[in-house]
């Protein structure tokens, strides 16, 4: 019974308590109510709104990343400030909660305790993500791999390098939490991009495991800048253990928007002006550096009749059409791709670990067919096994 009394007295001088706080609120804002660090208790809403009118101004944004800012002219974003619904969420302090709760704010303020209510600001989004897409340009690197330098016939590791991504979609949402909370200067959110192929991955790599060269018949404008662009895109390139290479892959597509000319093909059997003649010169001085480095043939097709530059049964024909000269890095180690055109020779080399390296013979049988053989041999040059690596089919065998 006296527990029941107790309470009741409890209840009545709370609820005496919560009705002298509004009277002395009435119909202002509790006390010691803040927005940003303007103090607009104890005032009306019209009161709060005229001050904070007065006092509160946008300023502009900054974007930071390490030690590089960008200004952002509110203007730009169209940002605004709502002062009727911050203040309404400033007025609600003290009364949004059940009759305990808001007496006790309301205890709070009057005790000189701080409340602070954040600014409703609102944005354009569309605009904040194009201004974060012009600062990506600034920001965002994109990642190297390790690659292999080829300097006085030295083998050398260049490290990779880390490249940085502005994550747009992340920045713009701490970007609309910070300003709510009247944050002026947002840090941007950059992820890292790691490199696939790290210099740890390169060591060793220090021995040519196979070479070819072959000299140009035809040195004609279009045929000379045709096995340029090709040894080029088909050079400096590192192939990681049980990665395939694809000729057709790494020189695109061969037409004029990709840089390549007119010049001598061969066609049905006829040799023909076509866009990127000469590409097959490069093809097939590859696929020889590739059979004396031992790596694994997966496809080539001969020319339907002889080419100048390589014996029968050692050249390897590409179209747009679909034949493609692709081969695999059959070693525990990664190879390390190098080709070169100068004063009207073709070089291909193939470095890896010394490990792989082989003593290779290329020898070719002729039959109703030719058949290319790779013969290996140990370091006392004993043979340790012959294999048959393609077999090829000419419309005419004249040379």
């Amino acid at each position: 019974m006296k527990k029941k009394i107790i309470l009741s007295i409890f209840l009545l001088i709370l609820i005496l308590t919560g009705l002298g706080v509004y009277c002395i609120n009435g119909d202002k804002i509790s006390k010691n109510v803040y927005v940003q660090n303007i103090n607009i208790g104890d005032l009306t809403k019209d009161e709060a709104k005229d001050k904070l009118s007065s006092e509160y101004k946008i300023q502009s944004f900054k974007f930071n990343y390490k030690e590089k800012t960008w200004d952002i002219d509110p203007k730009t974003l169209d940002i605004n400030y709502d002062l009727d619904k911050t203040i309404n969420k400033a007025y609600d302090v003290n009364r949004k909660g059940n009759i305990i709760q808001n007496i006790f704010k309301s205890l709070q303020n009057l005790a000189g305790i701080k409340t602070k209510v954040n600014l409703v600001i609102s944005c354009d989004e569309d605009k904040l993500k194009s201004e974060l897409e012009k600062i990506s340009k600034e920001v965002n690197k994109d990642s190297k791999d390790a690659t292999i330098k080829i300097e006085k016939k030295k083998v050398k590791v260049v490290k990779e390098e880390t490249g940085l991504k502005l994550e747009i979609e992340k920045t713009k949402e701490n970007f609309i939490e910070d300003i709510n909370k009247g944050k002026s200067t947002q840090k941007l959110v950059v992820s890292q991009i790691k490199p696939k192929i790290k210099s740890s991955d390169l060591k060793g790599i220090d021995t040519l495991l196979g070479s070819y060269s072959t000299t140009l018949y035809d040195s004609g404008y279009g045929r000379v800048q045709n096995i340029k662009l090709a040894t080029k895109k088909t050079s400096d390139i590192i192939l990681m253990p049980g990665e395939t290479f694809s000729y057709n892959k790494h020189t695109g597509v061969r037409s004029a928007e990709n840089g390549y000319k007119l010049a001598h093909v061969i066609s049905s059997g006829k040799v023909a002006y076509g866009i990127g003649g000469g590409v097959c010169q490069v093809s097939s001085t590859l696929f020889n550096a590739v059979l004396y480095s031992g790596l694994d043939i997966v496809s080539r097709t001969n020319h339907s009749i002889p080419s100048t530059y390589v014996d029968l049964g050692r050249d390897a024909t590409v179209s747009d059409s679909g034949i493609d000269f692709v081969f695999k890095n059959n070693y525990k180690h990664p190879v390390f791709i190098k080709n070169n055109y100068k004063d009207g020779v073709i070089k291909c080399q193939i470095f890896g670990h010394k490990s792989d390296k082989k003593n290779i013979e290329i020898s070719t049988k002729y039959g109703y067919n030719i058949t290319t053989y790779r013969t290996y041999y140990d370091n006392n040059k004993k043979e340790i096994k012959k294999e048959a690596v393609c077999t090829s089919a000419y419309l005419s065998r004249s040379h």
